[in-house]
């Protein structure tokens, strides 16, 4: 009886070595969130304790998992008999390689390259000898923010309210944007007092424009993996910008005031150039009737009136008929034009 406990007791004191003959040198679990694109090692160094000297070599393999992938597992990665072995269907094969030349040195770490949104999964390493020891990574892949676009919109004028915007139309959510004022020396700094967040989140609302908010501003975007930002310099607008705008304003409408009056005058003018041309031909013509009848008109007067001829808008015209008189009138003509006023029979 008391040798079958001495055996037990011996027993228990050699499982330890045997339970750690491999041991992988981890703080457990891992969880990393990386940006599409980016490389990264994922560790994987172990220690054999001098207990495990069996014949038997150490075998290595790195296996992927994924929610969506179902059936065999998918080991894309091993080492054994000094034989490193690329899997086949993960998309990893040209991208992935151990670390050490020789991972049987006590490091089973791996490096993965140019990483894809589709590399996102659970990754493990085991490490075979007399026992297994697996460490577990789990890794997420996102996409940086895209660099944003800074505006803004409103007046730059003192005493306005202006908008300031920020959108970035790419990058794995959720995005978080900050404002800040850039200092003179250092690529940060505080907001000015009066500034909100506005209703979008990529808004900073400026209240009562002033001085003291003019300078260069930066919007920074961000998520899990990375950061991207834009810039914009916010001046106001000279004070005095309203009253040349004013005179401005003014001279185009003075101006457009003179060329009215000026083809008014020239309207005027041509109108008394035809008057007294009508004027002078209507003399012409009565002239003419007189020399015709030699001073007598036994035919139809031709007379033009004016109205500077007569006061009260009648002329008058004698046609003589041998020794007698008779007068004819003719009613006033203002536009210029011929009346004819028959003379009476003899």
């Amino acid at each position: 009886m008391a040798g079958h406990g001495a055996s037990l007791l011996l027993l228990l004191g050699l499982m330890p070595a045997l339970l750690l003959a491999v041991r992988i040198n981890s703080k457990g679990r891992e969880v990393l969130y990386l940006a599409k694109g980016d490389s990264v090692k994922l560790g994987c160094p172990y220690v054999l304790e001098p207990e495990d000297n069996g014949p038997q070599g150490v075998g290595i393999e790195w296996i992927q998992i994924t929610p969506e992938r179902t059936g065999p597992e998918n080991v894309f990665l091993s080492y054994h008999d000094h034989h490193v072995n690329y899997g086949s269907g993960s998309g990893l094969q040209d991208r992935v390689a151990f670390v050490q030349n020789d991972p049987s040195q006590y490091d089973a770490s791996i490096r993965l390259a140019d990483l894809q949104v589709s590399d996102t999964g659970t990754y493990q390493c085991r490490v075979k000898k007399n026992t297994v020891a697996v460490h577990e990574v789990i890794v997420t892949v996102q996409e940086k923010p895209a660099t944003p676009q800074c505006w803004t919109e409103g007046e730059l004028i003192e005493g306005s309210s202006v908008l300031l915007r920020c959108y970035s139309r790419g990058g794995t959510s959720p995005l978080a944007y900050q404002w800040a004022k850039l200092a003179d020396s250092y690529s940060g700094g505080r907001l000015p007092s009066g500034t909100i967040q506005g209703r979008a989140p990529g808004d900073l609302l400026i209240r009562s424009l002033s001085e003291v908010h003019g300078g260069i501003y930066q919007c920074r975007v961000t998520n899990r993996v990375g950061y991207s930002v834009c810039q914009l310099n916010l001046s106001l607008a000279p004070s005095c910008a309203p009253v040349a705008g004013g005179r401005q304003a003014g001279i185009i409408v003075g101006s457009i005031l003179g060329s009215l009056l000026l083809l008014s005058l020239l309207g005027l003018l041509i109108w008394a150039l035809i008057c007294r041309y009508r004027r002078k031909e209507c003399q012409r013509t009565c002239s003419d009737c007189r020399s015709s009848t030699g001073g007598t008109m036994t035919h139809a007067c031709n007379v033009c009136a004016h109205h500077s001829y007569s006061p009260h808008g009648i002329s008058y015209m004698q046609c003589q008929h041998g020794d007698s008189d008779e007068r004819a009138a003719a009613l006033m003509c203002n536009d210029g034009i011929r009346h004819q006023v028959t003379c009476p029979a003899l």
